[in-house]
């Protein structure tokens, strides 16, 4: 029987991160214009398609990632710094990487793509469980 319950604050804070880093590594600083190559789109055009849905989508898909590693953490009863690290790693190469994997194959996408996208749920994952494992 669970002891312990999932820390909101850390998932609130876990999940912003989320957002932050998700702006940086898409920036032109990071990884912005090879991610744009790669899904064959000018700046113009993903900043014309971009709405305040897509992202309420990613907000609302950072906390439930965030969520999940908390959950997985006291399910497990894993919840220091290096657990968090550890399942997030998991979770990102299982399911993270291989969803991603399968799809960008059949959708003939390049494989820096796929890096890119994959390695910054990863990152995302990390950081979260990070602090999820510290906010004890």
């Amino acid at each position: 029987m669970e002891t312990m319950s999932v820390n909101y604050w850390a998932v609130l804070v876990a999940g912003v991160v989320y957002m932050i880093l998700g702006a940086l590594w898409y920036s032109s600083a990071l990884f912005g214009k090879a991610w744009m190559k790669g899904i064959g789109k000018t700046k113009e055009q993903v900043s014309a398609d971009a709405s305040a849905v897509n992202y309420i989508i990613a907000i609302i898909g950072s906390f439930i990632a965030s969520y999940g590693i908390a959950r997985l953490m006291l399910m497990t009863g894993r919840t220091s710094i290096s657990d968090g690290i550890t399942i997030a790693v998991l979770v990102g190469v299982c399911f993270v990487l291989t969803a991603f994997s399968v799809n960008d194959a059949f959708e003939k996408r390049p494989s820096g793509l796929t890096a890119i996208n994959v390695l910054y749920h990863l990152v995302s994952f990390v950081i979260a469980g990070i602090i999820l494992g510290a906010w004890r």
